[in-house]
């Protein structure tokens, strides 16, 4: 197992991307997860300079992708408007290009957006992701080493991918080899059985996963069993990221959390590293299968 630590820059709202890096530095991170709201907007260069002045790295490109706003502002794979999901496809090449300019190794992939619960799981959506899937991974192939990890998401959120089961099954049909699977801990605790058991049937498949408590506050501030996720990612021998995102109470639209500052946010970036890293110590040095 080898995991590196990273932590999502829009836990700090609505600061300048220069203040995000400088307060991350002093936690220790190995790098960031960058949110791309605006591709044409976003500035590559001083992003890099970010990056090389804070010795952080990218590690991964966290989408914006709401699905059910108005046709002009909405991201959706599996639309039933073929402007909106090719307007949404576009957006996540783009994403792909900005990650691959970043060296980031994945781009969090919500196929049907964020807020959506209109979009079921059913045999025509499934087909529309695959589709959507097979054509970014192509793309996301020609770039070079960056993959698309799928994240199953609650169902108060999405009605859509809530579930590691349903990750595996499109990643099984689409059956790319840029297509992965990543897991949020704040949602596999609203849909998942067991964490463990969700870890264990991601295997070798799991690329990523973001990190909250079961109450989207740092670790410890709530009730997951982090001794059980640490000892499965042991079991599959998780090569990967550990993206920390703890972030306010909200809706089903999580991305009022970008309105404003957060005076607590590094507290909880603080908290999450230091609590991660002393239990994966512990679950090193523990040999109990």
């Amino acid at each position: 197992m080898k995991i590196k630590y990273s932590i999502s820059n829009w836990i700090y709202g609505e600061e300048p991307i220069e203040n995000q890096f400088k307060r991350l530095k002093k936690f220790g991170y190995d790098a960031i997860e960058i949110m791309i709201k605006d591709p044409d907007s976003f500035r590559i260069d001083d992003t890099k300079n970010f990056m090389k002045k804070y010795s952080l790295g990218c590690s991964s490109i966290c989408v914006f992708v709401e699905g059910d706003v108005e046709k002009s502002k909405r991201r959706n794979l599996i639309d039933s408007d073929s402007d909106v999901r090719k307007q949404t496809i576009k957006y996540y090449k783009d994403c792909l290009e900005i990650g691959k300019e970043l060296k980031a190794r994945v781009v969090v992939t919500a196929p049907s957006g964020v807020a959506n619960i209109k979009d079921f799981w059913n045999q025509k959506n499934q087909e529309l992701c695959i589709q959507a899937l097979r054509e970014l991974g192509d793309y996301a192939k020609s770039l070079g080493s960056i993959y698309l990890v799928l994240e199953p998401i609650n169902r108060y959120e999405n009605a859509f991918l809530n579930r590691c089961d349903q990750a595996v099954e499109l990643l099984r049909k689409a059956n790319h080899p840029q297509i992965r699977i990543m897991l949020d801990f704040f949602h596999t605790n609203i849909e998942e059985n067991n964490n463990g058991d969700a870890i264990h049937l991601a295997g070798k498949e799991l690329f990523h996963c973001h990190i909250a408590d079961s109450n989207r506050k740092s670790v410890g501030r709530g009730n997951t069993d982090w001794f059980e996720i640490f000892r499965a990612l042991r079991d599959i021998d998780f090569n990967g990221t550990l993206a920390c995102e703890p972030l306010p109470p909200s809706g089903a639209n999580v991305y009022v959390s970008l309105k404003g500052t957060r005076p607590e946010a590094d507290l909880y970036a603080k908290e999450c590293i230091e609590m991660l890293k002393f239990i994966e110590q512990i679950i090193n040095n523990d040999q109990t299968p």
